[in-house]
């Protein structure tokens, strides 16, 4: 389980931080006035990630930092000041970043930092470089990040990695490499991997001009020049997966019902036709639908009603966790049993079906129940038209068998 650790001395700053931490961060975070209650606190729990004042009453000297990184956790550092002396000296213990308190902007940064470090937790990227100083140095900054680093030495071997590995999310590759350089590398890899599914940071020497056009022309994200510095780098990085997760929210939006926080129609059209390119794997598609709904919002209003889908869709994702659920109409919702034969869906559907009926519901404060009626077919060698047409027949059937039963075709 994530946890951040927040040393602060300071009570209008560690106000603004608490502020924001409960707006960004969605995981527990503990706040500590000094290093005496920061080390008590690190001996009661282990911590993903530190952000602490450079200086406090007790630890004029950074020895917060200094404390947080002796016990391996990366560390971001708020200074309200800085110059060579302050930076170096911050490089030089090793913290992931520094954020220099000069307004109100500056703490916003720091915690969607934090945000984003988390995000990157345990996430894979992946450099190709085949000067071993320059993969070495980049995975160690990267790790600071909280990556999980692996590395190539040309861009053969970068592909073949990123072929057989789909969950990397990052690429940084340099453009000189022997057998596949990076360009070649970034349009082979845009071949299967989209800017929503992979962020690429391409990288090249000094004084070779036009190369960074060429790689975003290419497919790449962004650009670095080598030699650069440790802000830019980890600026750039984290531009580039912020990108990547303002995408991965669009998409899920776009994927969810607003009211229920089920997946919506959309995309339960495009998992299903993704099933049935697996002929080999028994799937079984059931359509439920809540009996009497309209009797809900005539009896109680339309609130109410919003209140039973609800309910209903909550109930639902208790027990079909493992599976995949969908509202895909006013009171109708689609669940697909995957690698599941039609006699062991049957008896789970029943099952479930009974439960629903004898469980207790809460509208407008009463007691209320409420029932479904499912039609369910096999999910195999067959269109998702023809698939759909079935199990909507089976719901009918079970409609006009008094209703709170299942029909199987």
């Amino acid at each position: 389980m994530q946890r951040v650790l927040v040393v602060e001395d300071s009570k209008v700053v560690q106000q603004v931080l608490r502020h924001l931490a409960a707006h960004y961060l969605d995981v527990a975070v503990d706040f500590a006035w000094s290093l005496k209650e920061g080390v008590s606190l690190i001996s009661e729990h282990d911590y993903t990630l530190a952000l602490v004042d450079l200086t406090l009453p007790d630890a004029m000297n950074g020895e917060v930092a200094k404390y947080t990184l002796s016990k391996n956790i990366p560390t971001v550092v708020l200074t309200s000041k800085i110059d060579e002396y302050i930076r170096q000296q911050m490089l030089e213990l090793g913290v992931v970043d520094y954020v220099v308190k000069d307004n109100r902007d500056s703490y916003h940064y720091a915690i969607k930092l934090v945000a984003q470090l988390l995000r990157n937790d345990g996430s894979k990227a992946l450099v190709a470089d085949d000067s071993v100083l320059s993969r070495t140095l980049m995975k160690q900054m990267l790790e600071k990040q909280l990556f999980d680093v692996r590395d190539a030495q040309d861009g053969e071997q970068a592909l073949q990695m990123l072929k057989d590995d789909p969950e990397i999310k990052l690429l940084l590759t340099d453009y000189a490499m022997p057998t596949m350089d990076g360009f070649e590398l970034v349009k082979a890899v845009r071949n299967f991997r989209g800017r929503d599914d992979l962020a690429i940071i391409g990288l090249s020497g000094a004084g070779k001009h036009g190369l960074s056009a060429r790689f975003i022309k290419y497919g790449a994200n962004d650009f670095l020049t080598k030699p650069f510095m440790n802000e830019e780098f980890h600026c750039r990085v984290m531009q580039t997966m912020e990108q990547l997760a303002l995408i991965a929210d669009i998409k899920e939006s776009a994927y969810r019902d607003h009211l229920t926080g089920l997946h919506n129609r959309r995309y339960f059209y495009q998992y299903a036709e993704k099933l049935l390119k697996n002929v080999e794997q028994e799937n079984v598609l059931a359509l439920l639908d809540i009996d009497f709904f309209k009797n809900v919002n005539d009896q109680f209003g339309h609130e109410a009603g919003d209140q039973a889908l609800k309910q209903v869709s909550s109930f639902l994702k208790t027990k079909f966790d493992d599976f995949t659920i969908a509202r895909i109409g006013g009171e109708e919702f689609a669940v697909v049993l995957h690698n599941m034969n039609l006699a062991n869906a049957e008896s789970k559907l029943n099952i479930f079906r009974e439960q629903l009926a004898s469980h207790a519901f809460s509208i407008n404060g009463e007691p209320y129940s409420l029932t479904m009626s499912i039609g369910m077919t096999l999910f195999q060698k067959v269109s998702l038209t023809a698939a759909m047409r079935i199990a909507d027949k089976a719901l009918y059937q079970a409609k006009q068998q008094d209703r709170n039963c299942l029909v199987q075709l």
